[in-house]
């Protein structure tokens, strides 16, 4: 994609979106460091008092956020991976005031244990079905 077409997509958002993705994109990194030194509870810890809910969620529901999420970690320059990205994402929903339960799930693929991350809002997932398959562990 060329940058002129990304800029295009960019001023395509509203302005409630185009804020909402640049606290993705100050968030996501912050998380993903905070994850790597701190571990996930002490990155939650942390995380409680920076995003603490001081707005309403402004027209955005969660499957929006979810999406602007999906796109900051995409265009991260480093590789962000699901758990960062989701316990992004449940941050993102409650500074809004909107409901989001961190998930965490292994598998067993091809002789592999494999771990996953992702948010439900409402009793689904969001951001993708990338957690098919996964047995989710009862409380994250």
């Amino acid at each position: 994609m060329s940058a002129t077409h990304r800029l295009a997509r960019l001023r395509a958002l509203t302005p409630v979106e185009r804020r909402v993705l640049g606290e993705a994109l100050v968030l996501l990194p912050a998380t993903c460091a905070t994850l790597r030194f701190a571990g996930l509870r002490r990155a939650r810890a942390l995380l409680a008092p920076i995003v603490r809910q001081d707005r309403t969620h402004e027209g955005l529901d969660a499957h929006a956020i979810a999406r602007l999420v999906a796109i900051a970690a995409r265009h991260a320059p480093f590789r962000a991976r699901c758990l960062a990205a989701s316990l992004t994402l449940e941050s993102l929903l409650r500074r809004h005031g909107l409901e989001g339960r961190l998930r965490l799930g292994v598998r067993r693929h091809e002789g592999r244990i494999e771990a996953h991350a992702w948010v439900e809002h409402g009793g689904s997932a969001l951001a993708g079905a990338g957690h098919a398959g996964f047995s989710a562990f009862e409380d994250a």
